[in-house]
């Protein structure tokens, strides 16, 4: 798939009303999302060195019971740096789900837009900085 369609995102994270309240906790979980993705991708692509491919190989092995080797071969799940969609993979999803009849109403154009919401994240990306995407 990454070969097909590189950048698709898979899936997302969101956040509840209730969490936006909390803006601090918020900001601090997104932060710590952004951090994490960034330091699973320097694993992965042995920007980090060997022996953190290493360790990170040995956790996906451990839970899924699948050898270290095996690991190293799969092609690692991608991730934005920057912990934003494709969103134009999103709204090709939408398309063909709305298209198959699995999602009976659609959304209007307000309601869509409403589903990027953000804000919080260039919030946490204009504090820790953004980074290139490839």
């Amino acid at each position: 798939m990454d070969e097909m369609y590189p950048n698709f995102t898979l899936g997302v994270v969101g956040f509840s009303p209730g969490v936006y309240r909390q803006r601090p906790a918020a900001k601090a979980l997104v932060r710590a999302y952004i951090r994490a993705t960034r330091d699973y991708d320097n694993a992965v692509t042995g920007r980090s060195g060997e022996a953190e491919r290493t360790a990170v190989d040995a956790i996906f092995a451990s839970h899924t019971g699948l050898s270290p080797a095996t690991v190293r071969d799969v092609v690692p799940v991608g991730l934005n740096p920057n912990g934003l969609p494709n969103r134009e993979s999103v709204t090709a999803c939408y398309s063909f789900f709305r298209e198959q009849g699995l999602i009976p109403e659609p959304l209007s154009d307000a309601q869509l837009a409403s589903v990027w919401g953000t804000d919080l994240v260039d919030e946490v990306l204009d504090e820790i900085g953004r980074v290139p995407e490839s």
